[in-house]
């Protein structure tokens, strides 16, 4: 039987800058671009949240919110930091790691059962460990499967962490504890809860299961596979399975990541196409040389729009296994004719590419002159690295997961 754990820091950007620095700590604190007053908050605390604001939200507008809102630009090296000391403890347990971003990440511990114990003890040692060593909160889900795991966090900090404006609660950390689904018992334990517990359902299908009314799992879960393909097409029957418990993904390890993304916030809100197809050149330019780097390549490619107001849409298209940077272009500006169904104005472009094969055997199998386009392909690379044009020069300006 598989056993799988999530990690769930509850505020962990917050919570490290609180820890670096204590006069911080019990204020309602952001995360948030210096200098910008049109910024958006990247991440806040549960002191922040409890005031009103939320991740997302223009700075301008969190300041009428919390006139006492402190602050602090993002500071990639420390969370980073803070990362890769959780990630020490966590390999002292799990042999197989998947990070998601700062601080989460999903362990597959399945077969250490003599070495550590059951499951559930796992996580509570791992929660203890982290809270001694690094004095950090830790949610731990422990189920069968990773949208299960991840799911129980959810569970877990809406029971126990209820954090609302008018009471201006915070969250008690020594309270926090390993939320446990025994497996068999998925579909059951995630019924009497609400859709927005289930981590990998699109928005444009959360806002038309609330046209439907269908706010509770169990009740989509009860609902005929026929039926939710009917209104939904093929995510219909993903929807189900979610609903059901049911995910059969791996736990994958860095090194062979189930997608990369790149997403960048526009210094200034538009819906020029001249001005997005630049910016997606660069954004497909980053990620084509990322995935030949390590040996990958793509079977789809997904790009999301956030507006102004708020609201997104995204739209994927299948592309060719070892597609080129101008493949990858190409690919990424049709999806975004395909995504702006709106005329409003563009704030924030993300573009994923996903379906990861191992690319080493496609060169063999390509077209007599797809071989020159690779060769001048991974010549422009070497210039692309000698003209500085490296991850790390782009990282002020684009956003790598």
């Amino acid at each position: 039987m598989r056993s799988v754990l999530f990690v769930d820091p509850p505020a962990f950007c917050t919570t490290v800058e609180q820890l670096v620095a204590p006069a911080l700590r019990s204020r309602p604190l952001a995360v948030a671009p210096p200098g910008a007053e049109r910024g958006t908050i990247l991440a806040l605390s549960p002191e922040a949240e409890a005031a009103g604001v939320r991740r997302g939200m223009a700075t301008r507008l969190a300041r009428k919110l919390c006139r006492d809102l402190v602050l602090v630009p993002p500071n990639p090296k420390l969370y980073a930091r803070a990362s890769r000391a959780l990630d020490e403890v966590l390999r002292i347990y799990a042999p197989v790691i998947e990070p998601r971003w700062y601080g989460h990440a999903f362990l597959d511990i399945s077969g250490t059962e003599r070495l550590f114990g059951p499951a559930v003890d796992v996580a509570e040692k791992i929660r203890r460990e982290v809270r001694e060593r690094l004095r950090l909160p830790l949610w731990v889900g422990v189920a069968g499967n990773k949208l299960v795991s991840e799911a129980a966090t959810r569970v877990g900090r809406s029971d126990r962490l209820t954090v609302g404006p008018s009471d201006r609660q915070t969250v008690r950390r020594s309270d926090i504890w390993p939320v446990h689904v025994a497996q068999g018992s998925e579909q059951s334990f995630l019924a009497p809860h609400h859709i927005d517990i289930l981590p990998e359902v699109p928005d444009r299908i959360r806002a038309r299961l609330d046209d439907y009314q269908l706010d509770l799992i169990g009740a989509i879960a009860a609902i005929e596979e026929a039926d939710l393909y009917a209104v939904f097409g093929r995510e219909g029957r993903a929807l189900r399975a979610q609903a059901r418990g049911i995910d059969p993904r791996p736990v994958l390890p860095p090194e062979v990541r189930a997608e990369y993304r790149v997403m960048h916030t526009l210094a200034t809100d538009t819906n020029d196409l001249g001005v997005l197809h630049g910016l997606l050149r660069r954004i497909t330019e980053l990620l084509g040389r990322r995935l030949r780097q390590r040996g990958l390549a793509a079977r789809r490619l997904t790009v999301g729009i956030d507006y102004v107001d708020y609201e997104s849409d995204c739209r994927a298209l299948p592309i060719r296994e070892a597609a080129l940077d101008v493949e990858l272009w190409d690919a990424s500006r049709r999806a975004l004719v395909q995504a702006m169904a709106r005329r409003l104005a563009v704030r924030q472009v993300t573009v994923t590419v996903d379906r990861l094969i191992e690319a080493n055997l496609q060169l063999d199998l390509w077209e007599p002159p797809t071989p020159r386009a690779a060769v001048l392909q991974r010549a422009l690379d070497v210039i692309g690295r000698k003209d500085g044009m490296t991850e790390r020069r782009k990282a002020g300006r684009l956003t790598a997961a």
